[in-house]
């Protein structure tokens, strides 16, 4: 498949993915954070990396990924391969995109009390309320970058074949 048709289909594909995303942000742990509360001044970041918010990009790409034609056409090891391979690199701006997504939603005192005391936090109701408009946000801001992420295993794995 030429590289715009690629390009293309992984667009559509992020853009499908992230639809559903309201169901994709990850919700805060029931017991305890799963890092160290530490605080780094952004509540907010604080809360994404303690319970491991973002954790689900790796995921999330592999899902656009196998729904692109260019999957069907290599080695769906290669991709996963690939995306496992670069997720590194685009882990900070999807924290980074989390993390905004929830400071739009939710003050520094309810971030600072999720980030240290998740589910069992005061303000845990009103961020389960305000879970869709996170969602949508963390949509708006984030897809670019999911299409970017596939778009590069996708190449990467295209060379392979």
């Amino acid at each position: 498949m030429p590289e715009g048709n690629t390009l293309r289909v992984a667009m559509i594909a992020a853009s499908l993915a992230l639809a559903g995303c309201e169901n994709s942000v990850p919700a805060v742990s029931a017991v305890a954070p799963i890092h160290e509360a530490n605080s780094s001044g952004d509540p907010a970041a604080d809360l994404v990396r303690n319970f491991r918010m973002g954790a689900n990009l790796e995921e999330m790409a592999n899902e656009v990924a196998a729904s692109t034609h260019t999957y069907a056409t290599v080695s769906p090891t290669d991709v996963k391969a690939q995306i496992s391979r670069l997720t590194p690199k685009y882990q900070t701006e999807w924290d980074a995109n989390l993390a905004k997504a929830h400071a739009a939603h939710l003050s520094p005192e309810e971030l600072r009390s999720l980030a240290a005391e998740g589910r069992r936090s005061p303000f845990y109701p009103k961020l389960e309320q305000q879970r869709p408009a996170i969602a949508a946000d963390m949509k708006a801001a984030s897809g670019a970058l999911l299409q970017r992420l596939v778009t590069e295993a996708l190449a990467s794995a295209s060379k392979r074949s």
